[in-house]
């Protein structure tokens, strides 16, 4: 049963954003039949339209502002998973389907709902996202924002930049109809290194890959957002290191931070679990307990893994990642699900980009704006803040 504090839409009203919203999604999906229409220009007849390719192939339209489609609605989710059902009613949830989303679908969200206690819903996690015609549950909805920026004229030595909107593509040359191959996602941060326009203004920047440094990563430019040095910034300095704690419930499913006895911070989060590889064989990949403390900080970092045991994955720009044990166990920024409040990771702390960012800033040592890493030194290791993980 719901709580009796919320408030389903009205009948009128949720017929005009089942109207609204059905008729912009039949747009974008019109559009998603094709590649942008820059990527499409000058096809010699007889051929194929130009294919941009992908490492994940969805139909994306890199000109479509999903802020004018859906007209500004309160914020923007982008769907994590494939075949995710929007329903009339989680509450009857097999009868009121209203139609299936795939990966890397952007959606409008109107408001989010608790409908706690039916066999639908999670237990971990409650919430459901109103998208207008329906309600999606929000596990693999990521709330996301679209905001456009206008292109830094001078790189010098290069800045931390910020994806803003749903999806950037990562092409392998500086102009629109080119390959592309990843699907860069809201909250990523990366290097920016280079800048490149096209004939029409198109101004791309060029991102550095932490795996492979020679490799040509271009991203629309307005897609990323300079990081000022002030989002670097140490949060309580003035706090004496040894006073600062983390600790990390993997019972609950939380992340606090505290200054003494004093908690000033909490998040939930996803920690490690077993995955089960292609042979059926179970690979325990738990979040290690004991007590830690930050080994190594970098704002950026592009994490692969999980090949022997039939889950690959490989995700540029992971953001504010602080590690805490040898073998690379860190906590960091998630942008590839919102799940939190149940263990899903291969051992690492998932929490949110805003949350990894504000304890990025609040542990000891403190790395500055412009370092690419920082290994805590022997020097700093009394200051380094520890990690208690229970």
């Amino acid at each position: 049963m719901r709580q009796p504090n919320t408030r389903r839409p009205t009948a009128s009203r949720r017929a005009a954003l089942r109207a609204g919203v059905a008729a912009a999604a039949s747009l974008v999906a019109g559009r998603w039949a094709h590649p942008a229409l820059s990527q499409e220009e000058e096809t010699p007849e007889g051929e194929r339209p130009f294919d941009p390719g992908g490492r994940i192939r969805v139909e994306y339209d890199e000109t479509l502002s999903f802020n004018a489609h859906y007209d500004n609605p309160p914020m923007l989710g982008r769907a994590e998973a494939w075949r995710l059902r929007v329903v009339e009613d989680p509450d009857r949830y097999n009868d009121t389907v209203v139609r299936t989303v795939n990966y890397a679908t952007v959606l409008p969200i109107f408001k989010a709902e608790r409908f706690p206690g039916n066999r639908w819903t999670p237990t971990h996690n409650d919430i459901w996202f109103d998208v207008g015609d329906g309600y999606i549950h929000s596990s693999w909805i990521v709330p996301v924002r679209e905001v456009y920026h206008e292109p830094e004229d001078v790189i010098g030595d290069g800045f931390w930049g910020e994806i803003t909107v749903p999806t950037s593509w990562q092409h392998w040359e500086p102009k629109l109809r080119s390959r592309r191959y990843y699907d860069m996602a809201y909250g990523a941060i990366f290097r920016v290194i280079d800048r490149a326009d096209e004939p029409d203004g198109r101004a791309w920047y060029r991102l550095f890959d932490d795996v492979l440094p020679r490799a040509e990563w271009w991203v629309q430019a307005s897609h990323v957002r300079r990081l000022s040095p002030d989002e670097f910034a140490p949060i309580s300095p003035n706090v004496p290191p040894q006073d600062k704690r983390i600790d990390i419930d993997l019972g609950n499913q939380v992340v606090h931070c505290f200054e003494g006895e004093k908690r000033v911070f909490s998040t939930r989060c996803a920690t490690g679990t077993v995955f089960i590889g292609s042979d059926g064989t179970r690979y325990p990949f738990y979040t290690p307990r004991g007590e830690w403390h930050v080994r190594y900080k970098r704002p950026s970092r592009r994490t692969t893994g999980g090949r022997d045991i039939n889950d690959e994955y490989d995700l540029p720009g992971v953001p504010w990642c602080v590690y805490f044990t040898r073998e690379g166990v860190a906590l960091h920024g998630t942008y590839w699900h919102n799940d939190y409040g149940r263990p899903r990771s291969h051992g690492c702390v998932n929490v949110t980009p805003d949350a990894a960012k504000w304890i990025y800033r609040w542990a000891e040592p403190y790395t500055g704006h412009d370092v690419e890493d920082h290994l805590t030194t022997r020097d700093e290791r009394d200051i380094a803040t520890r990690i208690v993980v229970f």
